[in-house]
């Protein structure tokens, strides 16, 4: 039992000394600078041209972005200007279904039909969290997301690329402000 105990003390001492995983600060700050209204039946709303479009108005070949909420209610819901700390930034490409394809940089030159889908986005994913001054609002709705994106399998698009900070910029116009921290 004595053996045990000299076994056990110190493996459970060295539980009592570990760290906490250090709080990662945010990479930037996302701002809803007026009121959004998400639709009845929907948790996101897509921005184009620094203004709401519906669903299957957006022109896929311009930038354009996803605002995602965490909640679906059956009527409209307008969310007050806030802000948003951006956790995370990741990029991905998909096909308009959503299924990753193979990167582009990989695929040979055809003369002819092709087996490529008709929509290729290079997507830019922030994750968000709201700040405490939202937690004071009367909204009980929590930011989840911001994608922006544009179908890069075009005319014209000799290079697919992902969205530059200014065509996300464009993309918002005034109704959001997105500002990002310069890694030192």
């Amino acid at each position: 039992m004595r053996l045990l105990y000299l076994i056990l003390f110190p493996a459970v001492l060295a539980t009592g000394c570990a760290h906490p995983p250090e709080h990662t600060p945010p990479i930037g700050r996302l701002n809803l600078n007026a009121p959004l209204t998400i639709p009845a039946g929907a948790a996101s709303v897509r921005i184009q041209y620094g203004r709401t479009t519906a669903f299957n108005a957006v022109q896929e070949h311009d930038p354009f972005c996803v605002f995602e909420i965490d909640a679906v209610a059956d009527s409209p819901r307008i969310l007050p200007p806030a802000g948003f700390d951006v956790l995370t930034l990741e990029r991905s490409v998909s096909t308009f279904a959503g299924l990753p394809i193979m990167p582009y940089h990989t695929r040979r030159v055809v003369f002819g039909p092709d087996d490529l889908p008709t929509h290729i986005y290079f997507k830019t994913r922030f994750m968000l969290a709201s700040d405490a001054r939202n937690a004071q609002a009367a909204t009980p709705e929590r930011a989840l997301g911001l994608t922006c994106m544009s179908n890069q399998h075009m005319p014209g698009i000799a290079i697919m690329r992902h969205l530059s900070l200014a065509d996300i910029r464009g993309a918002l116009g005034d109704l959001f402000t997105l500002e990002l921290h310069v890694p030192r």
